[in-house]
This record gives structure tokens, sequence and C-alpha cells, in this order.
């Protein structure tokens, strides 16, 4: 295969991805207009990310991370028909300016291929124990939200180039299985408050639950800090929103010793929604 040839390769299986995208959202529930506007941008600037990430280093990339930033925290602020315009021209400029990089430089070493490989995978099986733990405590029609045969072919098959020494090919199987379980978390998340009204025996049963998902989504963040070495802007933007989180946790947990377990529920949900706020700051949209 010609370095041409491996690069159409490369931009197909990302257009595979955010068709994946965009089929399972649409299959999966009905959505509102509202709705229809946010998985546009999530899907765009997930998309835009990524293709950022494997750019060179240089001017073009510096430039599209600076202007990603300010679209994540816009996307916190207000989503509109505006927003969903302007993100998808700055996805079109980043694909333009990736299909130029990737014409215009050499394919990365082994040594680096492996690294990108394995940083993707660790991220992969992070996810992937957030899904299992929110099956075990929703039951399995929460399996629902995921195709898990396509996606366990794409990990096994992903696993066993990487053991061949492919991790060229491996990294793009795995990011494809990446895109699957970042939509199947938004789908579950999205029908949280709807669909999935647990039954606890008592309130502070339901406490519990809530420290538990806290505790799960902070250290899946951290993770996702420490792989994806955000600029330092984005660093204290983060660290402001997992500061406010601790200080409503902690909140939670003065009222729960005593004995104000409603009360304590409602504000570790809150403590959840600043980490989930850190997340799409991070550049994780779901």
């Amino acid at each position: 295969m010609t370095s041409g040839q491996g690069h159409s390769v490369h931009l197909n299986n990302l257009w595979r991805s955010a068709l994946l995208l965009t089929v399972t959202s649409a299959v999966s529930a009905e959505v509102s207009p509202e709705g229809k506007i946010v998985q546009a941008v999530e899907q765009r600037l997930t998309l835009a990310s990524h293709m950022i990430q494997r750019m060179p280093e240089g001017a073009d990339r510096q430039s599209f991370s600076d202007e990603l930033e300010t679209f994540q925290t816009r996307f916190l602020e207000q989503i509109d028909q505006v927003l969903a315009d302007d993100a998808n021209a700055f996805f079109q400029r980043v694909m333009a300016g990736y299909r130029a990089a990737s014409v215009s430089t050499k394919s990365p070493d082994a040594a680096r291929d492996k690294q990108r490989y394995e940083a993707k995978k660790r991220q992969l099986d992070a996810f992937h124990e957030s899904y299992e733990l929110l099956v075990e405590e929703r039951g399995d029609t929460a399996r629902e939200a995921l195709d898990e045969e396509t996606y366990h072919a794409r990990v096994d098959r992903a696993v066993a180039l990487a053991n061949l020494g492919k991790y060229t090919e491996a990294y793009t199987l795995a990011d494809g299985a990446n895109h699957q379980m970042i939509e199947a978390l938004r789908i579950l998340r999205d029908k949280e408050t709807v669909e999935y009204r647990l039954e606890f025996a008592s309130p502070a049963d339901e406490y519990e639950y809530e420290t538990r998902r806290f505790q799960s989504q902070k250290m899946l963040l951290q993770m996702l800090v420490a792989e994806k070495e955000p600029s330092p802007n984005t660093r204290t933007l983060i660290q402001s929103f997992v500061d406010q989180a601790d200080s409503i946790h902690e909140q939670a947990v003065d009222m729960a010793k005593a004995g104000q377990y409603e009360q304590a529920v409602d504000e570790q949900e809150r403590a959840v929604q600043e980490l989930v706020k850190a997340m799409r700051v991070a550049g994780v949209y779901y």
C-alpha cells in the first residue's frame, strides 16, 4: 500500500467513525432539535480533537488546539445553531490541515506508533470499565446502548495487530472502538434521569451509589488528563471544575454524616456534573 493509499484508508476510517456515531445516536433514542445540535457539535469537536492530536508539532497544530479550547468553552456556555455552524466550519478546516500534514510528513516511527496505540488502549480500557460499572448498576438492558459484537471484534483485532507490531492499524481500530464506547456512555448518561430510575432500599443506599459514581468519574478524569497532557490554560480550567466538584462533594459528606441523605444525594449529583464539565474541557464529550 502506498502512503497515499494509507492516508485515504485512514481518512475513510475517520469518516466511518463519524457515521457510526450518527447512526448509533439516531436509532437509540428520539432526539429533540436542541439535542441534535448538541450531538452535531460533540461529534465535530471530538473528531477535530483526534485529528489535531495526530498532526505533527507546528504552528497549525498549536493554532487549531487554541481554537479548540475556545470551542470547548463556548460549548459549556451556550449551545445554538451558530455554535453548530462554527464547529462544522472549524472541523472542515482541521480536516484540510490534517490532510495536508499527512501528505507532507513522513509516517511516525514504530516506537511512536506503539506509544500512541498503548495510550489509546488505556483510555479505551478506562471507558470500558465505566461502562461495565453502569451495566452492573442498571442491569443488562443498559447493554443496548453499545453494539458489543462490533465493539469486541474491533478491540480483539486491534490487540492482535498490535501483537504483530502493526500499531498504526491497531490504533485505527482501537480509535473506532473508542468512538463506539464514548457514544454508548453518552446515551446512558442521557437516559440516566429518564429511563434508569434506580430503586434503592434507603436514601443512605442511594447516597452510597452517588458517591461511587463521583469517585469513578474523578478517577477517569485524572487518567484522561494524564494521557492527553492539555495545555496549562486548559489544566487551570479543568482544575477549577474539579475544585468546585470536591467542594460540593465535601458538603455532601457532611450532610450524610448528619443523616441528611436526601440532601447529600442532590449535592453528589451536582458534584458529578462539575466533573462532566471538566471532561468536556479535556476534550471528552459524552
